[in-house]
């Protein structure tokens, strides 16, 4: 790329970024006594559930999803006066929507959560498969922010394996889809 293409590139980004990230509570900054465990589940679809009953109001789920903190693998729905333990059966965010956009000519892939973040896939925001259970399933995560992730839910994780596939050079064993100039694997193909 020419430096003014680089330029135009970054600029791109920046904009896409800032146009696509509320400012969020400084959770980090917070450091308030642990306050106990809470009744409080996301679950393995990414629903959020208090004392066995789900929430109905989406505007709380996303609330709360910006309150979340992650130490020494434990989850934390946290304020400044407060820190409840809560339970995450697979990750805290679920990808819903995966859209294939360019950016300056730039290949790059943009990413909904269900928790309404929007971002594009590369360096800050890479993909990795892991295995899920004993019989070597794996689904591909992200990074959401901070050291939050967020799993593929079945839908968004068939739309990269379409991308993907739209690139595939026929020789080659595995498939990988591109996004600002990053190279990520989805495993191999059959």
């Amino acid at each position: 790329m020419k430096n003014k293409t680089l330029e135009s590139f970054i600029n791109d980004i920046s904009v896409f970024e800032e146009a696509n990230t509320e400012k969020l509570p400084p959770v980090h900054k917070w450091n308030p006594e642990y306050s106990g465990k809470m009744d409080l589940i996301i679950d393995n679809q990414g629903d959020w559930k208090h004392d066995g009953t789900y929430f109905k109001r989406r505007s709380i789920v996303n609330l709360f999803s910006k309150l979340l903190l992650l130490e020494d693998s434990k989850y934390f729905l946290i304020s400044p006066t407060e820190k409840w333990e809560i339970e995450v059966s697979v990750a805290p965010f679920v990808v819903i929507s995966v859209d294939r956009i360019e950016l300056n000519s730039v290949p790059a892939i943009k990413c909904t959560t269900l928790t309404e973040q929007v971002f594009l896939i590369g360096k800050s925001h890479p993909i990795w498969l892991e295995n899920m259970n004993s019989n070597d399933q794996t689904i591909p995560f992200t990074r959401v922010r901070d050291n939050l992730n967020a799993f593929f839910n079945r839908s968004s994780y068939y739309r990269l394996i379409d991308i993907a596939l739209e690139n595939k050079n026929k020789s080659e064993n595995e498939i990988s889809i591109n996004s600002l100039g990053m190279e990520y694997s989805l495993g191999l193909t059959a």
